[in-house]
């Protein structure tokens, strides 16, 4: 009996432990580590996430690490781990006058992302003298089910080509966007997003032809990627077809262009239907919990929150930003953010 107890006490210890550095840690990505920041409920929301992510693979059998989903080495390749060096090939022989962004975005290929709770998975294909990098982040469950993270959800979800983008590729329902990099650049660089909170970014020989990139894409296992998100889009990865932009003309490539448009319009509102009935959910929930008292426990389950203070937020959203993107016919994708004009 004695064993047993020392052993429930040592196991909700250590839980107790993890729960509370995970929390804090889920705090600070959430901009707020003050009493009035991410609350315990909020914080519970994304934690099943985080626990399903530490397995190797899911229920279903899909793989659940970022690591796995990356591409399979095509016939006569082979893949290991990024290394600082490997960005070298594809930046401008002389980098003294070269596009500062450029040289950032190129060498930020090899390089980890800061910050808790950040899964970081990139991988250096070779075959001979070639190298193609393909590197994925996955953003933490608490910036998708936390209001007070919403700043940081907009951010990823506006993220868009930093030079001049154009259409390359749709893969099993996920688009695939060129940045195309300033001159003098040895490479090219392609991303995408999955629910914005899997950032894809590939970069690939400058001589390296579209068909060449084919085999990579083919094991890119985008269901999932769409698996491993909060923000899920149906389909996602289930359609077994890839678009090559560069093989279309004519009618073909503008009913392309026309469905990538749609597509970027879509998650648009579909991202702001998500907005606005999260700020209600918890306008309402503020409110119910006004009645419920104050004491540890309901300031750790957000319970310390006023009629008052939920009264005020539906004014706090008239002032949040709503995200409005589209595509063109050139492949840019154009974000805004309008905001309501400040109360007098």
């Amino acid at each position: 009996m004695l064993r047993l107890f020392g052993f429930l006490f040592m196991f909700a210890l250590t839980a107790g432990g993890y729960m509370f550095v995970d929390y804090k840690m889920s705090a600070r990505w959430a901009g707020r580590e003050d009493a009035e920041g991410l609350t315990f409920r909020e914080y519970l929301g994304g934690l099943s996430g985080r626990l399903a992510g530490l397995g190797g693979g899911g229920s279903n059998g899909m793989p659940t690490k970022l690591a796995d989903m990356l591409p399979k080495p095509p016939e006569g390749w082979k893949a290991r781990p990024v290394e600082a060096g490997d960005t070298d090939g594809f930046l401008p022989k002389n980098s003294k006058k070269a596009d500062k962004n450029g040289i950032a975005a190129v060498t930020a290929m090899a390089k980890g992302e800061a910050g808790s709770g950040v899964e970081v998975a990139a991988l250096t294909y070779e075959k001979g003298d070639r190298k193609l990098i393909v590197k994925a982040v996955r953003y933490p469950n608490v910036i998708f089910t936390s209001m007070a993270a919403m700043p940081q959800r907009l951010e990823l979800q506006m993220q868009t080509a930093e030079f001049r983008g154009t259409e390359f590729a749709t893969v099993r329902g996920l688009d695939l966007t060129e940045d195309l990099l300033p001159e003098g650049f040895r490479g090219r660089m392609f991303f995408a997003d999955v629910g914005a909170q899997i950032q894809l970014r590939v970069l690939a020989p400058k001589r390296m032809k579209d068909e060449d990139l084919l085999p990579f894409l083919e094991t890119l296992h985008v269901k999932a990627m769409n698996a491993g998100v909060i923000d899920k889009v149906e389909g996602l990865g289930e359609v077994p077809v890839i678009v090559l932009a560069s093989a279309l003309d004519g009618a073909e490539r503008d009913a392309y262009l026309a469905d990538v448009a749609a597509r970027a319009a879509s998650e648009a509102a579909r991202t702001e239907a998500g907005r606005v009935e999260a700020e209600a959910a918890q306008a309402a929930g503020a409110m119910a919990e006004g009645d419920t008292g104050g004491g540890f426990l309901g300031g750790l389950f957000g319970g310390n929150e006023t009629a008052a203070d939920a009264a005020a937020e539906p004014k706090a959203a008239e002032k949040s930003g709503k995200a409005s993107c589209t595509t063109g016919k050139d492949g840019v994708k154009r974000c805004t953010v309008e905001t309501a004009a400040p109360s007098e």
